[in-house]
């Protein structure tokens, strides 16, 4: 019981006392800033993205088009017939 009376007398008196006010506003607007400033620096990043991806679906073009001798070797000999008209 005497444990109980300590524990409330001791949050009675937690109840009283005020909060520190602290601002950190400033520090974090500056945070903020040099956070901002950092996402510039992705525009390399950006480009070589976008030239490798230019890049993948040529390779990709042409793999296609090679699939289709490698799966058929007798398309070969088709190949000059197709610009043949028929009538």
């Amino acid at each position: 019981m005497d444990a109980i009376k300590i524990i409330e007398k001791l949050a009675k008196t937690a109840q009283k006392e005020k909060l520190p006010q602290i601002d950190v506003s400033k520090t974090a607007m500056c945070e903020i800033g040099l956070l901002r400033q950092e996402t510039t620096g992705f525009l390399p990043f950006e480009w070589f993205a976008g030239i490798s991806a230019v890049a993948a679906s040529i390779v990709t073009f042409f793999s296609i088009h090679a699939w289709r001798y490698i799966v058929d070797p007798l398309i070969q000999l088709l190949v000059p017939f197709q610009e043949i008209l028929l009538w």
